[in-house]
């Protein structure tokens, strides 16, 4: 009895080990397992009595629980920028090869989490010792002293970001999230979280989040850049809570018999910003004549909202972001480490500091979208998003338009399915010719979960 004792708390610590990752407030329908035989002790491990799509491997004991998943997506995309749809290029890609691994342990007041996305082939823009890769996607540790309150530690997807980067990229109801998320979402970093329920009376809910990161996402690793990034999110839920998680994916499968709705406000403090958006950390690194480091502030602030009713569903979403800079920069950093005053001998401090917001997403978007799932469960849905750059900023808004149309088939909910897609990107104006607009794309994409 000793030695399967030893073996959960051995598979515990291998989980440990290999990664942490998010599962944050996912919906996932778990099969009924077996009840362990009279007269055996509650120590032993078990399988699952049966497998359900989606479920992974799970083992059990009165201990706690440990469980292995699979997940893929592979996509084709056909695209051209010409008006008259010449010149066609393609692309097959593995969008997401993910291996997720949690464990539940003590009643499961603490959980271990750890994903990897085992096709990531991102390549830094920085070098040297501020190089990194995203293959360890998420690593933390949770604990739930009750149902209603969480605290967590390690790398995850943050809360404050837009709602639709809070959704699994499997449970999308688009094959991409929107420019708008990707131009002001960091979504992964390191830091301390947490997470809080409650009802203010009747049906009305309030949800809370707090997070202390550092807003150098998964470059902290080696180094966290400036200071750290604080932030916040309250969401508003007057009927209630969503059925079956419907919270945390985009099309209505639940088929939400009243009406279900949340609101939220976000808002994040990066003290020190080392990068475009905080994805980054360690790109741009300046400081004062006596080369102390100096970084800018960066902050965001947005709402969303999510609507679903009988197979209808609506979300939208509002983010800006601002900076505020040093008044002594004197220069910045190169990779090496070496110190570069030369082009900022001849600055005023006003072009230095516009030197410096050229660097950092600034500006606003607007994410608009919604669908109708039909009971043979072929869903379609469109979305709108719009960005609008400040006049001194990175250049994050090539395409400052986007529309799009989505067919999806549910062949078991979020663990097999297949969208189609069809859009158009536009271009902003300044980049428009007589011959070439934007960016007309279809793609095709199959989910499946094991």
């Amino acid at each position: 009895m000793h030695k399967k004792k030893g073996l959960l708390i051995l598979l515990s610590v291998l989980v440990c080990h290999l990664a942490m990752a998010q599962n944050d407030e996912r919906y996932k329908e778990y099969s009924k397992e077996d009840d362990i035989a009279p007269g055996l002790s509650n120590n032993i491990l078990k399988l699952k009595k049966s497998y359900k799509l989606g479920d992974g491997i799970t083992l059990r004991s009165s201990a706690g629980s440990f469980n292995v998943s699979q997940s893929l997506q592979t996509s084709f995309l056909v695209n051209t920028a010409n008006k008259d749809l010449t010149n066609m290029s393609s692309t097959f890609n593995l969008t997401r090869a993910r291996l997720s691994i949690s464990s539940n342990l003590f009643d499961s007041k603490w959980s271990i989490y750890g994903r990897l996305n085992l096709p990531a082939n991102y390549q830094s823009v920085t070098s040297g010792n501020r190089s990194f890769n995203t293959v360890l996607q998420e690593a933390y540790v949770e604990y739930r002293p009750s149902i209603t309150h969480s605290f967590s530690a390690g790398l995850r997807a943050d809360y404050i970001d837009s709602r639709e980067t809070r959704i699994e990229g499997e449970s999308l109801g688009f094959i991409n999230r929107s420019i708008v998320s990707s131009s002001f979402d960091a979504i992964f970093d390191y830091g301390f979280r947490y997470k809080g329920i409650y009802r203010l009376g009747g049906k009305n809910l309030l949800k809370s989040y707090l997070s202390v990161t550092t807003g150098d996402s998964r470059a902290s690793l080696q180094k966290n850049y400036g200071g750290f990034k604080y932030g916040v999110r309250l969401d508003y839920l007057p009927f209630d809570k969503f059925s079956k998680g419907g919270e945390f994916y985009m099309d209505d499968l639940a088929r939400e018999e009243k009406p279900k709705l949340v609101i939220g406000v976000v808002y994040s403090y990066n003290n020190g910003a080392s990068s475009a958006l905080g994805t980054n950390g360690g790109r741009y690194i300046y400081g004062d004549s006596l080369q102390n480091e100096l970084l800018p502030n960066y902050s965001k602030m947005g709402s969303d909202f999510l609507f679903k009713y009988n197979g209808w569903y609506a979300m939208g979403s509002y983010f800006i972001t601002k900076a505020t800079v040093p008044d002594n920069i004197a220069g910045e950093f190169r990779l090496n480490g070496s110190f570069n005053t030369g082009p900022y001998t001849t600055m005023t401090s006003d072009k230095i500091k516009d030197t410096v917001r050229t660097r950092l997403n600034l500006g606003n978007g607007i994410n608009m979208q919604g669908g109708y799932l039909f009971p043979c469960n072929w869903a379609v849905s469109g979305r709108y998003s719009v960005l609008t750059e400040d006049n001194i900023s990175n250049n994050f808004a090539d395409y400052n338009k986007s529309y799009s149309v989505v067919f999806t088939k549910y062949l078991s909910g979020h663990n097999l399915k297949i969208q189609t897609e069809i859009g158009f990107d536009e271009f902003k104006n300044a980049l428009k010719t007589a011959t070439q607009k934007g960016n007309y794309y279809s793609q095709l994409m199959v989910t499946v979960q094991l």
